[in-house]
């Protein structure tokens, strides 16, 4: 008589569960705050891809009544053309200068605004939400450049979770989308498949129902309802799409490539080989500085031949 087969070790099984449950509630809502000074930003007054641009820090009120800490490098020959850097659930605006960003900007003689997402860096807030609450962010930083530039282009550069409230916002005139999620649930579905691939799919159903309940207590927000696809199909804007190759966050397949396919307006994506929080390579800005320098031009439509296309 052949032996019985083993048993499955439920107990195993349970605190697997616990774990990566726990690991993705602290990735969601409360990311490790970037603590920084100012001063860190560098100086005012800077040289910057041939140009000279001066940085003016400001405080804007978002809808919530929480302060957000924001930047603008202006050219010193002024502008219309603006481009505003959202940053990632675990990043700052600091970024913007820690990367090639305010250099890439500079080239296509644009002014750079970043700011801190609520609950991010130096603004005010506790948790983020992965674009529930952060595209309302979005909307206060960009009509509080309307206001005082109403004739200003702008285009929107994100990183993960900040591709994501730009697309969710999606009232600008261009777009620039590096490694954004398709959708909250199938993030969860990637993630849960990948640090516990022997677990049962419904038992990731009851990860995605927690993270839900954990969320909402927290921050009063559903992030289950964060999708991009449907901002997606009704897009207006030209985007320029980056991924990574080898994403294990966020597959190209299931989230960028896939956004980029039903996009409805023009849509470019571009690939590299490096993983989700990978240093972007130079050719990589050097796209995103042509795709700006095109986007600012009036009209769009001047230069066919460099107009964005469904590339995927």
């Amino acid at each position: 008589m052949p032996p019985p087969p083993p048993k499955r070790d439920n107990n195993n099984t349970k605190v697997g569960i616990r774990v990566a449950y726990e690991k993705l509630v602290a990735s969601v809502i409360r990311p490790p705050r970037v603590n920084y000074d100012p001063s860190e930003l560098g100086p005012r007054i800077r040289r910057v891809a041939g140009r000279v641009v001066e940085r003016v820090d400001y405080e804007l009120l978002n809808q919530r009544g929480e302060i957000l800490a924001c930047s603008r490098w202006s050219p010193k020959r002024p502008s219309n053309d603006v481009v505003v850097y959202l940053h990632s659930n675990s990043s700052c605006r600091l970024a913007a200068v820690k990367s090639p960003v305010l250099e890439t900007v500079s080239k296509s003689s644009a002014s750079l605004v970043a700011f801190d997402f609520s609950g991010c860096g130096r603004s005010e807030g506790d948790y983020v939400t992965l674009g529930v609450q952060e595209k309302d962010d979005v909307a206060t930083v960009v009509e509080d450049i309307r206001r005082s530039s109403p004739d200003a282009k702008i285009i929107l550069w994100g990183r993960s979770m900040g591709a994501v409230s730009a697309i969710l916002f999606g009232q600008v005139d261009a777009m620039v989308l590096d490694s954004p999620f398709s959708s909250m649930r199938q993030l969860v579905d990637d993630v849960a498949k990948r640090a516990l691939p022997r677990v049962p799919s419904c038992c990731v159903g009851c990860i995605a129902f927690q993270l839900r309940r954990s969320a909402k207590k927290r921050t009063r927000c559903d992030v289950l309802k964060v999708s991009a696809t449907e901002a997606a199909r009704v897009a207006r804007a030209p985007a320029l799409f980056i991924a990574a190759d080898r994403d294990a966050l966020a597959p190209p397949d299931t989230h960028s490539a896939y956004l980029a396919s039903i996009w409805a307006a023009s849509a470019t994506i571009v690939r590299f080989d490096g993983e989700h929080n990978s240093p972007r390579p130079a050719f990589i800005y050097d796209k995103i500085a042509r795709f700006c320098t095109l986007a600012f031009k009036p009209p769009w439509h001047a230069e066919p031949n460099l107009r964005p296309r469904k590339t995927y």
